[in-house]
């Protein structure tokens, strides 16, 4: 199975093959101030799953609640973060779930970083939650 997450222009998308290793949300301060909610939702998958990335992308390097980088890449049109490196999963790759625009996409797994979660933000008990960057 192919996915393809793009832009909110469409200049930037990538492809990868087959199912995520596992779905996230993570409610870091640095996730929300990324996506402008109050959790980012991230789809990780092996690097050998990307079959094409196409457009320009612009790099955001940045620190980690967990003390790693981060490498964030976004579209230097629209905006809109896509795909991401973190220093602490060197053999992964993360995409921003909402940009594949698929309702019936996977749900999340476990929420990280449940520490900086919204108190008016309910989660699911039976979902996994865990305070900060637990080695998944």
């Amino acid at each position: 199975m192919s996915r393809t997450a793009t832009c909110s222009c469409g200049q930037l998308s990538i492809t990868v093959e087959g199912e995520p290793l596992r779905v996230l949300v993570c409610h870091c301060f640095e996730c929300q101030k990324q996506t402008g909610s109050v959790f980012g939702s991230w789809g990780y998958w092996s690097k050998s799953a990307v079959s094409s990335i196409k457009g320009d992308a612009t790099l955001y390097r940045r620190g980690s609640d967990a003390g790693r980088s981060v490498d964030n890449y976004f579209c230097p049109v629209c905006g809109s973060s896509i795909y991401g490196y973190g220093e602490g999963a060197p053999d992964e790759i993360t995409i921003a779930v909402g940009n594949f625009g698929d309702a019936g996409f996977d749900p999340p797994n476990a929420a990280i970083w449940a520490a900086c979660r919204h108190g008016w933000f309910p989660w699911p008990k039976e979902l996994p939650e865990y305070l900060d960057q637990p080695d998944l």
